[in-house]
């Protein structure tokens, strides 16, 4: 899978430089407009990130041991998945259709939105294990 892998890893940055240093010398020519660069770029972002939260979310549970048995982990995994693929996709559209100003405050907010409740949702589950550990 290409978030696995330091070959895909290095692909997908070599696509999004490649994108973003070519559309910006169209741009220097007059053959596109003068945001497609960055919104380009950032719609890609927006890709990767939702790429990376699906992967995050469908993470078997014999790849990392230290979740073994423990569902409330394995679906706050889920969760913090879900919450990167909402955010990146909001991120994308936002810089896919907005004006400028309001993408780039729009596309910010999502993802920190995505971050900070998929973030809240893994403290709570670990919070949550560590009790009905000591209480066990």
């Amino acid at each position: 899978m290409i978030t696995r892998s330091l070959r895909g890893s290095i692909a997908l940055a070599a696509i999004l430089l490649g994108s973003a240093y070519g559309l910006s010398l169209l741009a220097d020519f007059n053959w596109v407009g003068p945001d497609m660069p960055d919104r380009v770029t950032q719609v890609l972002i927006g890709l990767v990130l939702v790429l990376f939260g699906n992967a995050t979310g469908k993470r078997e549970r014999d790849a990392d041991p230290s979740t073994d048995g423990k569902p409330a982990l394995m679906a706050a995994r889920r969760f913090f998945g879900l919450a990167l693929v909402l955010g990146g996709l909001v991120h994308a559209g936002a810089w896919l259709l907005a004006p400028l100003d309001l993408a780039n405050t729009v596309s910010m907010v999502a993802v920190v939105a995505a971050l900070v409740a998929g973030l809240g949702r893994v403290a709570y589950a670990v919070r949550r294990q560590q009790q009905s550990t000591d209480q066990g």
